[in-house]
């Protein structure tokens, strides 16, 4: 079978309606305990873990990339949402979230990319909050496999690959994740990321997976967990900025290590190179991780 229709290109720059939030020390809680964090910032609901935001972005992003117009139809839309994957995640906070924060989120489609094999939709989306401040910007790659040209982009004459940078400089830290059974359950219901991919083993495997897969939000924010307690000293404010780029499905039983090393200093800021690999194959699941770090 050939490769499917293309994505619709009128989607690109489309603006969606402002959601609203209003943020609770049970949804704080409740996410913060999704993934095993227990700093005591979220635990007594001072601020909300930087990567809060997701809870209530992943319901307005779900029903864009959901969307008819974008496949070309309910049968389109059907299939292509069956292989989505998440492509890579960048986020850059400005003020924590709070509880009894209203956040007003506004998404937009930033483009549309044809990758070969399947296609990428890049969403934007600017949260604030009830005083009009900034708080959160994120940047969502989401890939649809198994649609587009079926034509492997072309990559820029003479640029040469990226030295594994894991061996060539020192690291800043080390952390072992450990992803237990269950957990993408409770993810799932304390982030909104109902994705049958992570609750369901027969769709996981209708999707072409081995089997339920972690949420790539998960794993990034136990990647981010790891860098705030062991290069943060525990201090969430001073996370600025954090990107991955998920290269792997994560399964619940792998143990991953994520290592970090410091690239240099922007803005007055640190930056921070990581990646994570799973300890039993050496498989990368999380490349291109970079953070930005105020110390």
């Amino acid at each position: 079978m050939g490769l499917k229709m293309a994505l619709n290109r009128d989607y690109v720059g489309r603006e969606f309606e402002p959601v609203v939030y209003k943020v609770t020390e049970q949804a704080i809680s409740n996410y913060a305990k999704a993934y095993g964090d227990n700093n005591y910032l979220y635990q007594n609901c001072t601020m909300a873990p930087p990567i809060f935001s997701v809870v209530y972005e992943l319901p307005m992003l779900e029903k864009a990339w959901h969307a008819e117009g974008l496949h070309g139809g309910p049968e389109e839309a059907k299939r292509n949402v069956l292989m989505l994957v998440h492509g890579e995640q960048q986020m850059q906070f400005f003020k924590p979230i709070k509880a009894g924060d209203t956040i007003t989120a506004v998404a937009k489609v930033r483009d549309i990319e044809d990758k070969g094999s399947g296609e990428v939709v890049n969403f934007n989306v600017i949260s604030t909050n009830q005083n009009d401040e900034k708080v959160v910007e994120s940047d969502w790659s989401l890939f649809f496999r198994g649609i587009g040209s079926g034509k492997k982009p072309q990559k820029p004459a003479g640029k040469k690959p990226k030295a594994d940078p894991v061996g060539e400089l020192q690291l800043a830290f080390r952390n072992i994740i450990r992803i237990r059974e269950g957990i993408t359950y409770d993810y799932a219901e304390a982030s909104n990321d109902k994705n049958p991919i992570h609750i369901d083993e027969k769709v996981a495997r209708a999707a072409g997976l081995k089997g339920i897969i972690l949420h790539g939000l998960c794993t990034m924010a136990m990647t981010m967990q790891g860098i705030i307690d062991s290069y943060c000293a525990g201090d969430p404010t001073k996370l600025v900025r954090l990107g991955v780029r998920f290269s792997s499905p994560v399964y619940p039983g792998d143990t991953l290590i994520s290592d970090g090393w410091e690239m240099g200093s922007k803005n007055g800021t640190t930056v921070l190179g990581f990646e994570v690999q799973r300890k039993s194959d050496g498989v990368k699941v999380i490349k291109g991780g970079l953070a930005e770090v105020n110390i």
